[in-house]
């Protein structure tokens, strides 16, 4: 049983490892469209601009590092996973300048949690 489990999360990861590659791609692509106006990419998924797009894609991403975290059971995937909530906030909502410093320095906080997590060890394999 526990080998089939296994087998399982292995495939799962994997799976939204290449959804993780197609939501960068469309991310990459959206902002492409952007810069060369090209108003009918937001139509075709019914949103108004790239704001929404990017807003719509990195909700997509948590829950796809969300995923992951649950997965690998692992603490530096559950900083990865903060890391996408922070940076998602700080690029979607333009807040005051101290919402926008405070957000700088929790993502300054989690790179040094995940650097003393790790130490000098290479990133721990997917499985």
């Amino acid at each position: 049983m526990a080998k089939i489990l296994h087998k399982i999360r292995k495939v799962l990861f994997y799976t939204v490892s290449g959804m993780e590659l197609v939501a960068a791609i469309m991310i990459a692509v959206g902002i492409l469209a952007h810069m060369f106006f090209i108003r009918q990419y937001w139509a075709f998924f019914g949103l108004d601009g790239l704001g929404s797009y990017l807003e719509y894609l990195f909700d997509a991403l948590i829950g796809i590092e969300l995923v992951k975290l649950l997965c690998r059971h692992d603490l530096t995937s559950m900083v990865e996973v903060l890391l996408f909530a922070v940076t998602r906030y700080l690029i979607l909502h333009h807040g005051d300048t101290l919402s926008v410093l405070l957000s700088v320095i929790s993502i300054g906080i989690l790179f040094a949690v995940r650097k003393f997590l790790r130490g000098d060890r290479p990133p721990p394999r997917a499985f």
